[in-house]
């Protein structure tokens, strides 16, 4: 009986060997790595926005030159005459320099119209419903403000029987609304932080090596002689005890 176990023992142990000849099974490994990284960029931003109204202005001349006008032999005299077109609302000013008096008179095309024909007539040489007037001078710095659209008229009238030489100056502006939209902005330096994580995997292989082919011959062999031996053992016991 003893022999039978270690027959079986030895057998066992052989298997064992032999299993360990077997091609191990792959392996598989994966690792996640992450990292952190950091940046800083200009980040813009609306702080406020406002409408605002601004006026422009624009001027244009409309006489700049000497002027001389003749002495008069009538009653209403001889005058100089300037016209322009305005807007209402624009405003008309000046300088006017002479030697000598005259009549200085800014007036609308009808009351010119009116006032010339009464000239030529002989009639009434003062002039009425006036958008500015200055008598008997011979300097005058004018500002007015122009009341409708329209013709106008700008006179020096000269009613000495001297020539009178003079200098007159003379622009209009006009001034206009402008809606503008003005926007703050601000700007400041803003940091970002980005995470990256990558994958990798990695296959690890354990080397394999052949099936060793003496190697069940070995077993088979001492199997074999193991059986022989036990046989012969048995039976010599059973031919003692006979």
């Amino acid at each position: 009986m003893r022999i039978w176990v270690s027959v079986f023992i030895a057998v066992m142990f052989l298997s064992f060997l032999s299993a360990a000849q077997s091609v191990q099974s792959q392996q598989y490994t994966t690792a996640t790595m992450t990292t952190l990284t950091t940046s800083t960029q200009p980040s813009t931003i609306v702080v406020d926005t406002e409408t605002m109204t601004t006026n422009q202005t624009q001027s244009r001349s409309i006489f700049s030159a000497p002027v001389t006008i003749p002495g008069t032999h009538g009653v209403c005299g001889i005058y100089f005459q300037q016209p322009f077109n305005a807007t209402a609302g624009s405003t008309l000013s000046g300088t006017f320099t002479s030697n000598s008096k005259v009549d200085f008179y800014v007036m609308t095309q009808g009351v010119f119209h009116s006032w010339s024909h009464q000239v030529v007539a002989g009639g009434n040489c003062t002039p009425s419903s006036l958008i500015l007037s200055q008598h008997d001078t011979t300097s005058y710095n004018f500002t007015t403000t122009i009341p409708s659209t329209g013709l106008y008229q700008i006179i020096v009238n000269n009613l000495s029987e001297s020539t009178v030489t003079a200098q007159l100056t003379a622009s209009l502006s006009t001034t206009t609304p402008s809606m503008a939209t003005v926007t703050v902005y601000s700007t400041t330096m803003q940091e970002y932080v980005q995470t990256i994580m990558q994958n990798s995997t990695g296959t690890l292989q354990a080397s394999s090596g052949s099936m060793n082919t003496t190697l069940p011959i070995a077993i088979g062999v001492i199997i074999i002689i193991l059986a022989v031996v036990a046989y012969t053992i048995r039976t010599k016991r059973n031919s003692s005890k006979k």
